[in-house]
């Protein structure tokens, strides 16, 4: 039975995914209950586009390109893309926005309380509440909250800080999507470098990683120095505005509550191999007139090609992180901007997945086919 304007829908976790979830629901005239405390966290979203940005995505952006930069010690790579660019959106308003705009509407409840815990009864879910609050049954429920990483499963890392100078006094134009080599004094050199021009004064400079482990933040924030060193003399913490972070799985997760009520990262949307979630997001959010009452949601995958490529890609970073560096370095020479964005996208078929095999290093995936 699908899901009527009469039932009651609850979403749980008021993130980004809960939020679009919530905000479409609204709009197509579902009664709606969010729970979960407002998320005030900083938030830049990157994706890769070649059609126009959904709404409301589309009023949040700050800006998109169509070149981006790669940098790996001194040498230096320009992709250009002529159907794709790159975009990027301040995912902090969108939500602080959309939250606001909940509060107008008479068909959405906010529930501001953290979850305690979540059970079925006879005709669907019941919500309880850390504080003792009463109980809140719903005929269906979402569970958008951030999954369970398993003890396997490999994390994207990152700490971000907002900075206040011109871009141009640090030399950059255009996204940097990645420099791995100039950190300098870091001996272990794993980290690269994602830098945006956010405006005329603000840029975003991250340290991330690709790992199998969790490394403190003083980790980050050094490299993030060591790289400003190297690009200019003016003192970087009276230049620092405020920072973000996360650790994002890529790889095997567990979600909170059942998978059939699962959306957003818990529901497949982070893309293993990349830890791009908007999209997924986005093509989740298309599919909400496939769900059932008595079936939950539809599973969300990845093509089954991104599928092949990202586990191939997860076995060597599983068991050699530290080649991360020479895979981006193939990559970056070896495609177009295009075939690069497509790839990242999931839009890309078999001659593109074709190039980035024969792209890579051989040695590197023949030593961890049966690792």
């Amino acid at each position: 039975m699908t899901i009527s304007r009469d039932d009651s829908i609850g979403i749980v976790g008021a993130g980004l995914s809960g939020l679009l979830l919530a905000n479409q629901l609204i709009a197509r005239g579902y009664e709606v209950t969010l729970f979960g405390e407002k998320d005030n966290r900083n938030q830049i979203l990157g994706s890769w586009r070649n059609a126009a940005t959904p709404s409301p995505q589309k009023h949040y952006v700050l800006g998109n390109w169509y070149s981006w930069e790669f940098k790996f010690n001194n040498q230096k790579f320009l992709q250009k893309g002529a159907k794709y660019h790159y975009e990027v959106i301040d995912g902090k308003a969108m939500k602080s926005d959309i939250e606001n705009s909940l509060q107008r509407v008479s068909n959405c409840t906010r529930i501001l309380e953290n979850i305690a815990s979540i059970k079925r009864h006879d005709r669907g879910q019941e919500v309880s509440f850390e504080s003792g609050r009463q109980s809140v049954p719903v005929d269906f429920l979402v569970d958008t909250r951030p999954p369970i990483r398993a003890t396997s499963c490999c994390v994207q890392q990152f700490i971000g800080l907002y900075v206040n100078i011109a871009p141009s006094d640090i030399g950059l134009d255009k996204p940097l999507i990645m420099d791995y080599g100039s950190c300098g004094t870091e001996k272990d050199n794993s980290a690269f470098i994602y830098a945006l021009p956010l405006s005329n004064g603000r840029v975003l400079i991250e340290a991330t990683t690709f790992d199998v482990k969790v490394r403190n933040d003083s980790f980050f924030l050094r490299n993030i120095e060591s790289w400003w060193s190297l690009r200019t003399e003016q003192n970087l913490k009276d230049k620092i505005e405020c920072k973000e972070s996360g650790i994002l799985p890529m790889g095997k997760i567990k979600p909170r509550f059942n998978p059939e009520n699962s959306f957003g990262s818990a529901g497949g949307a982070t893309r293993p191999a990349t830890g791009y979630t908007l999209v997924g997001i986005e093509r989740q959010l298309q599919t909400t007139d496939l769900w059932t009452i008595s079936g939950g949601i539809p599973k969300f995958e990845f093509s089954k090609l991104s599928q092949f490529m990202d586990s191939k890609f997860l076995r060597v970073l599983r068991n050699e992180p530290s080649s991360m560096r020479e895979i981006f370095h193939e990559m970056a020479r070896g495609m177009t901007g295009d075939e690069f964005a497509r790839f990242l996208s999931d839009r890309f078929n078999l001659r593109i997945a074709a190039k980035v095999i024969y792209k890579m290093p051989k040695r590197l995936f023949l030593r961890n086919l049966f690792r």
